[in-house]
């Protein structure tokens, strides 16, 4: 489960890595002693991929959800660390991700929530805790949706957290037009997103960079249907305040989606969030400073669940 060789037929696109180069890639990001921590398990028909970092059976739950293109196993460290600051701490692999099933790329957002409903059950039955919610860049969005839908949430924090009804500028908002209108005609077709963000820029001083970018796992071309749920789904705290907390991380130095953006957005939505500033802190913070970003997720959730 945790490695494979050959052809990996985890979702209905084959993916094709060998022993060699997943372990390289957990070699340059330091993943080895986080992973020998991890327990594995699959809800929605085995479907869903889960890793767990246990803590205690009546510690919080922290779901967490990784950012576009990539998948849970690439933030072992950061979410081991918190794990050992007080919480069960599960990541999930949206459907056709990483090591879950599914067309690669390809899920809605209200498949996305149900799916995450699901793990909830599961770790219902194992844990008494309280629940939050951490979602990294796109996966800020997806938190929230499934806040807005689920009371069992209690607390929410977004790695920068993406709004629709708030388009960064003109250019996004054209580029969401054209997407939507695009994927009611081809909905499978695929864009790459290299065309729109520049990942050697946002690796570039990572001593994993090139592992990462090979990573066959990584998904740099998503369906248009996929991107059209995404960036036409409108969030409930836009409109109305709801019981959970919330807050954005928001490094100062972020070249995706600048700092100024969540300043906008917080003043726009009904719902209340925090904002948490990080010093000189770009978008990839999850591997930039793994420490500094656990310590800060644990003290957010210590405040709002514990």
């Amino acid at each position: 489960m945790n490695s494979a060789f050959g052809w990996i037929n985890t979702s209905t696109d084959e993916v094709k890595e060998s022993n060699e180069q997943r372990e390289r890639l957990r070699d340059k990001l330091a993943l080895h002693q986080w992973l020998a921590r991890r327990e594995v398990f699959q809800v929605g028909d085995g479907a869903v991929h889960c890793e767990l970092y246990e803590h205690a059976p009546d510690s919080p739950i922290l779901l967490f959800l990784p950012g576009l293109g990539t998948y849970c196993e690439l933030y072992a460290e950061l979410l081991g660390r918190v794990s050992e600051a007080g919480f069960n701490v599960v990541g999930v692999d949206m459907r056709g991700h990483g090591y879950s099933k599914g067309e690669r790329g390809d899920y809605r957002v209200e498949q996305v929530v149900e799916d995450l409903q699901q793990v909830l059950d599961y770790l219902q039955q194992r844990f008494s805790g309280p629940v939050g919610v951490y979602g990294y860049s796109i996966g800020g969005l997806l938190a929230a949706a499934l806040a807005e839908r689920d009371e069992r949430v209690k607390s929410v924090l977004c790695g920068t957290l993406l709004l629709t009804e708030e388009a960064p500028d003109f250019l996004h908002q054209l580029g969401w037009s054209w997407t939507w209108g695009s994927a009611m005609l081809f909905p499978s077709w695929k864009l790459p997103l290299k065309s729109v963000l520049d990942y050697d820029r946002l690796l570039a001083s990572h001593p994993a960079r090139e592992e990462i970018k090979n990573d066959p796992r990584l998904i740099y071309d998503y369906p248009l249907g996929t991107l059209a749920s995404l960036f036409t789904y409108r969030s409930g705290v836009m409109q109305q305040a709801y019981d959970f907390k919330a807050a954005i991380i928001h490094g100062t130095r972020d070249d995706v989606l600048s700092i100024a953006y969540s300043q906008r957005i917080i003043k726009a939505m009904k719902h209340p969030f925090t904002l948490l500033p990080v010093e000189d802190g770009g978008h990839m913070l999850p591997w930039d400073d793994p420490v500094l970003l656990a310590g800060m997720t644990a003290e957010w959730f210590r405040k709002t669940l514990v």
